[in-house]
């Protein structure tokens, strides 16, 4: 608005250094390398921060996934992890549920329900495999005892 109290609007091709109409105010100005300098500078910061937050994440998990082969102790492996699994799954739950909180506390609830089916069902999924791997591993070994003679109670061999 000038000191007239109209509003004049310019229409142009060039954003620098304009003078507003009826006035001796220059139209507030950024330059264009001065905003390409801070948006690449933004844009590196950035990226090296995620780089950082990636390799961290990285270092963390192939040090707790490897504790077993470090100091030989698997069971401290399998409770390490079952509680990130654990850990996983309730983040999980929780994230839905805070997602389904957008549309008050029913969404939420829906959110974590839809969560915790999803996350029952694949846990069934990983434990019918994990069975049926056994299951397959003693196969092989009762067909290895019986090539070998090895399986004295069926073939009548001494061992």
């Amino acid at each position: 608005m000038s000191a007239d109290g109209k509003i004049y609007i310019t229409i142009s091709d060039s954003r620098e250094s304009e003078i507003i109409k009826g006035t001796k105010i220059n139209a507030p100005s950024e330059g264009k390398k001065e905003k390409e300098k801070t948006t690449t500078s933004d844009f590196i910061k950035h990226q090296f921060f995620n780089f950082i937050e990636s390799e961290a994440k990285q270092m963390v998990n192939y040090t707790l996934g490897n504790i077993g082969n470090f100091t030989g102790d698997y069971n401290a492996q399998r409770q390490v992890n079952f509680g990130l699994s654990a850990a996983s799954v309730i983040t999980n739950i929780g994230m839905s549920a805070l997602a389904g909180s957008k549309f008050g506390i029913p969404g939420a609830i829906a959110g974590a329900v839809v969560a915790a089916t999803s996350q029952a069902v694949s846990f069934g999924l990983q434990l019918r495999t994990q069975n049926l791997e056994i299951t397959k591993q003693n196969y092989s070994i009762g067909q290895l005892k019986q090539l070998s003679g090895l399986d004295g109670l069926t073939n009548g061999s001494r061992i």
